[in-house]
């Protein structure tokens, strides 16, 4: 082979190399793609709220006025199912153990929170009932992996001054994040 024709094919080598090498950089790009979103109710989400099935089960409520299941706690005398209790007695503690879980149905650990934690009602100047949501294996956050639950207690406790006309309706916030 003679030198011009080495060179030649040299170069168209060195050329094309680059050539198919390329930058990798690009100016924009745009591309539709599909997207797939369903509303589940909290006991069926990625992150799934719902009572334990024990005998405090009796307490959570879902408001089923709509598609869409809504999660709730009732103490009250207008809870039908706790068998004719008008709520949690004065000057004492009352526990319900086991009351509710949060269920990770993700595919990675999730950091789990409830805010507020308590709730303080006060009556002319005194205070007459706090509420206590109380996870069992951490506080106030924990860590969920993929299939596990968290399990969470609530604590009532009135004072003496607490009368029937004493009540508490508040909403608390259930979080995950992804560590």
């Amino acid at each position: 082979m003679n030198r011009r024709k080495m060179l030649a094919a040299l170069g168209l080598l060195s050329g094309g190399g680059a050539v198919v090498s390329g930058t990798g950089a690009f100016t924009s790009a745009s591309a539709d793609r599909d997207v797939a979103v369903q509303v589940a109710t909290d006991a069926t989400g990625y992150l799934a709220i719902d009572d334990t099935g024990n005998a405090n089960a009796e307490y959570v409520t879902e408001n089923n006025g709509s598609s869409n299941s809504e999660f709730g706690l009732d103490f009250t005398s207008g809870n039908s199912t706790t068998g004719g209790g008008g709520g949690v007695n004065a000057d004492a503690i009352t526990v319900f153990a086991d009351l509710f879980e949060v269920r990770n149905q993700g595919t990675q650990d999730v950091d789990v929170q409830v805010t507020p934690l308590s709730f303080i009602e006060s009556s002319g100047g005194n205070t007459t009932l706090i509420v206590l949501v109380v996870p069992q294996s951490g506080f106030p956050n924990v860590t969920v992996s993929p299939g596990n639950a968290e399990t969470y207690d609530v604590l009532v406790t009135a004072t003496d001054d607490a009368t029937t006309s004493t009540s508490l309706s508040e909403t608390i916030t259930v979080s995950g994040e992804a560590p």
